[in-house]
């Protein structure tokens, strides 16, 4: 599928993530569909019953909604040994030609090398495919696993502390970015 970007640095035409399917050597990156809610609700250990298939459910329909748009998106980390997703990570941002990623495994998926694997391959699509010229993560200050991964995908501290503003809500981010 062609990419175009209009002059304003907004991706217009492009691959859905839906329809969009990464391999790695474990994992099969794709777009979530409903048949994936067992495994969503397994994600989260804390919560069971109703309150287990709410969440999930609200974050498949996210998913759908966020699938509209070219490229954006969730897309599932399916282990292919055990035939389950163990996370997600996508584009949460598309703009001058620059990206945002973001990513998520489930704590009982953790330490397996999975965020870094998955990442690879959505840096390489980001790359390659969408015509990216930069592509950056955002962590907490104190979330040292997440800062891991981006340094071991190549990513470079970019931004040691900026206040985020949201909802009321105040934060320091770390960001971290690649260039191609």
């Amino acid at each position: 599928m062609d990419v175009v970007w209009e002059p304003t640095g907004r991706l217009v035409t492009g691959p859905r993530v839906n329809t969009l399917t990464l391999e790695t050597e474990r994992l099969l990156l794709r777009g979530f569909s409903q048949d994936d809610l067992r495994d969503v609700i397994d994600w989260d250990d804390d919560k069971h019953g109703h309150a287990a298939e709410t969440g999930a459910q609200e974050f498949l329909d996210f998913c759908f909604r966020q699938y509209e748009r070219p490229g954006i998106g969730p897309c599932g980390m399916f282990f292919k040994e055990i035939g389950k997703m163990v996370g997600n990570c996508g584009y949460i941002a598309l703009q001058n030609f620059c990206g945002e990623v973001n990513y998520f495994v489930a704590p009982q998926h953790r330490g397996r090398g999975f965020a870094p694997e998955a990442l690879g391959a959505l840096l390489n699509f980001g790359f390659t495919d969408l015509g990216l010229l930069r592509i950056q993560a955002r962590c907490e200050p104190d979330n040292l696993s997440s800062e891991r991964v981006m340094q071991k995908i190549g990513m470079k501290l970019n931004q040691p502390s900026l206040r985020i503003s949201a909802n009321e809500e105040s934060r320091d981010e770390k960001i971290y970015a690649i260039v191609r």
